[in-house]
């Protein structure tokens, strides 16, 4: 296996078409066949169904594609570090997240660790919570943040948290319990829900979605492919979300109701054991005395 294989796959499954494919990576159209033809018998799996109206991916070519995204990004960053004229020190730090609001907290975490690390390129990548570990292990990702579930392998990873999230319900600021200071769970009973994709959700969260939906009418339920998604048809008034509170975001035109009970779920930072003393040691620091500082001015009546 190899990078040129890797692209050629890369590029039919963009186009699902070989002869578009070939010429994007400027050779025959039996050359890339045969490059895919390769690649599928070292790695034992059909990655393509190919017939002579269409091409579509196979389930193990749907499974294969972010590795190869992942193999190719580490090839070419190699090469970047290594062509660099004036020979700089290129600093990578890469972090993973399940959602965009997740990404948009680090803004002035990553503004302060660029004052000390002016050659920081940092990789952000946000997938869906049952793919994240994943960049940890393969050495995409240095560190992830998400909330804490039971499933991680505490002896893989170190986790350090950094805020308590409640639970709350997310509604449109016309709903009749919009006014509500707290809600009990059996309210929400008679209530329009809208539910995400459990990828993006933490496991003991999509307990809680699941619990919710026995015995309701499916009509009743508004399912949603991400928390965004879901934040938007709260406030179009089509339901209520149930939510971990630092997800949502502050300008959204919702209202976060907390939960009357509802156990606070733990977010905070993975990474691998052992962090070293450089980029990601300090991007750690950084991220902690963030946290803590807002929380503080939290407490304290200042935000």
């Amino acid at each position: 296996m190899n990078t040129f294989q890797l692209n050629c796959f890369l590029a039919v499954a963009h186009t699902l078409n070989f002869a578009r494919a070939a010429k994007q990576m400027n050779i025959s159209q039996p050359a890339i066949t045969n490059q895919i033809k390769m690649l599928e018998k070292e790695l034992n799996a059909k990655l393509f169904n190919r017939s002579t109206r269409r091409v579509e991916l196979t389930p193990e070519g749907e499974v294969f594609l972010g590795d190869a995204k992942n193999i190719v990004a580490l090839s070419e960053r190699a090469k970047l570090r290594f062509s660099n004229p004036d020979r700089r020190p290129i600093e990578t730090l890469g972090i993973g997240c399940s959602s965009f609001m997740q990404i948009i907290m680090l803004t002035d975490i990553l503004t302060k660790l660029a004052v000390d690390r002016p050659n920081l390129h940092p990789r952000l990548y946000v997938v869906p919570h049952e793919q994240l570990f994943q960049l940890l292990d393969a050495g995409t990702a240095d560190v992830l943040f998400d909330i804490q579930g039971s499933e991680e392998n505490k002896e893989r990873v170190t986790f350090r948290e950094l805020y308590k999230s409640p639970l709350v319900c997310v509604c449109s600021m016309r709903h009749i319990l919009a006014q509500r200071e707290s809600i009990a769970i059996q309210e929400l009973a008679e209530e329009n829900l809208i539910f995400c994709d459990p990828v993006y959700l933490a496991p003991d969260l999509t307990k809680l979605q699941w619990q919710l939906a026995e015995g309701r009418n499916p009509a009743d339920i508004h399912f949603c492919g991400t928390i965004e998604a879901a934040i938007v048809l709260a406030s179009a008034g089509f339901g209520i979300a149930i939510l971990p509170e630092l997800v949502v975001p502050q300008e959204a035109q919702v209202v976060s109701i907390p939960i009357e009970g509802a156990p606070k779920l733990a977010f905070g930072m993975f990474y691998k054991p052992y962090p070293g003393d450089g980029v990601l040691k300090q991007f750690i620091q950084i991220t902690r005395r963030s946290f803590e500082l807002q929380q503080s001015n939290i407490e304290n009546g200042l935000e």
